[in-house]
């Protein structure tokens, strides 16, 4: 028997299945069959394949709660966000299928060389997709869906941890096209072996992930998108309304239990409202309910046993550093359960100013000027998303320019939407997911020229 991947229910600590990792040669032999069906799936319109993707927006949304509660049990996600999570995969399918064709649509141009110019867009073949546990259904989603639509096939490979889902995933695909979307359950050091045989790599995890990937598909000379997580600032101007901006802060730090790459991370608040921010932060974090994901909590458990492990370092080592903590430990007995931190006059050297926290901590800083603000809101590796709070509309738009982030939300939480091209810049990654910049990403942008 060789090593195992482990499913396990982060509320309880229930094992819920053991898997086998599969080895290399059997991985390839699955991209080799991806490459057959590649050959017929790319045969397809564009409206063939669109009705096989709103078959299967259909089906997620007709099996909502079965699915939500899959994930709540993987990876604990609170069961009502989970249940938003299917549905905005449900959206996706919609929109991307209602859209593919003029995404797609030939573009023609007028040249002095030919009597007849267009640039087309055809697909590149198999794509593999690197993806992660926090949103176990929709980052696939996301990263599939444009890449089918354009003509691709898609090899998942996805967290151990979510290997259900992955499951899952790949059985509703197959349902309505065989072969189109296949699982690879390999070991993260065996990827190495795959890069050099499919025609394009999404991947969103971690830095040193995408370092990795990054090295091997830039070797191989493959194209890639890159989503490599966040530690996004979260502004509030003295003019803001306090009450939003508090209400905002609180929801866009602990959606998914602080799990997700998009989440305020760093939170950066005038020294005029400073102390009644921190004060009704406080008293909004005491009322929130933390339990069993799969009853109305606010917050579930933490993923894994090191992904707390790490959460309560971060929360210690800023600590020894000379920050003021409250709240930032491990809750009961059982379970991966962490109460929310709240860290103040932490050093920009600290681990809750640098690194990415992925767990409902919130260290928050002072600023005086604008030009401050956007300091600190660039002093990181990162360069995710951003939000800005303030009535002066004009004034955000303008600091917006100079936020080095892929996407600023001015006044409200930043979220990704299907509509909108998503992605960041510095250690945030390369490429864009969604919208038609992300349908791009993996095609040939042929250029064609005809003489009559």
């Amino acid at each position: 028997m060789g090593e195992k991947a482990i499913s396990q229910d982060p509320a309880s600590e229930e094992i819920l299945a053991e898997h086998e990792f599969e080895s290399k040669e059997k991985a390839l032999e699955k991209i080799i069959y991806l490459k057959d069906s590649f050959l017929k799936w790319r045969k397809k319109t564009i409206d063939e394949r669109a009705n096989v993707i709103l078959k299967i927006a259909r089906e997620l949304i007709e099996n909502k709660k079965l699915y939500a509660e899959l994930i709540t049990s993987e990876m604990g996600k609170p069961i009502s966000q989970a249940e938003s999570e299917i549905e905005k995969c449900a959206y996706a399918c919609e929109y991307f299928a209602q859209n593919a064709k003029n995404f797609l649509q030939p573009e023609h141009v007028k040249i002095d060389l030919a009597d007849e110019a267009y640039v087309e867009f055809d697909p590149l073949g198999v794509i593999l997709a690197i993806m992660p546990w926090n949103f176990p259904f929709w980052q696939v989603i996301r990263c599939a869906v444009p890449a089918l639509l354009a003509g691709n096939v898609v090899a998942l490979k996805h967290s151990p941890n979510t290997f259900l889902c992955a499951k899952k995933i790949e059985e509703i695909f197959s349902k309505y096209s065989e072969g189109i979307l296949i699982n690879l359950f390999i070991k993260e050091e065996d990827v190495k072996f795959i890069i050099p045989e499919v025609q394009g790599v999404s991947l969103t995890g971690s830095v040193r992930a995408g370092q990795s990937v990054g090295e091997l598909a830039g070797k191989n000379i493959k194209p890639v998108v890159l989503e490599l997580g966040g530690s996004d600032p979260f502004i509030v101007f003295d003019d803001a309304d306090l009450e939003a901006a508090v209400e905002t802060a609180v929801k866009a730090r602990i959606i998914n239990s602080g799990q997700s790459c998009i989440a305020a991370k760093r939170f950066i608040i005038h020294e005029k409202i400073y102390k009644d921010f921190v004060e009704a932060v406080k008293s909004k974090i005491k009322k929130l309910k933390i339990g069993n994901p799969k009853d109305n909590v606010d917050i579930g458990p933490i993923a894994r046993r090191d992904l707390l492990e790490n959460a309560l370092r971060i929360v210690r080592e800023s600590e020894k550093m000379g920050a003021k903590v409250e709240g930032g430990q491990k809750i009961g007995s059982r379970g991966f359960f962490f109460y929310p931190a709240i860290i103040e006059e932490a050093d920009f050297f600290s681990p809750a100013f640098k690194e990415e926290t992925f767990a409902p901590i919130m260290p928050i800083f002072k600023f005086k000027t604008e030009d401050e603000a956007i300091e600190i809101a660039n002093k990181s590796e990162f360069g995710l998303g951003a939000i800005i709070f303030t009535k002066n509309i004009e004034r955000a738009k303008h600091l917006a320019k100079y936020i080095e982030a892929g996407t600023v939300a001015i006044n409200l939480q930043t979220r990704s939407d299907p509509k909108l091209p998503f992605g960041g810049v510095k250690k945030s990654g390369v490429g864009r997911e969604l919208s038609r910049y992300g349908i791009l990403e993996f095609v040939n942008i042929k250029s064609v020229m005809i003489k009559y």
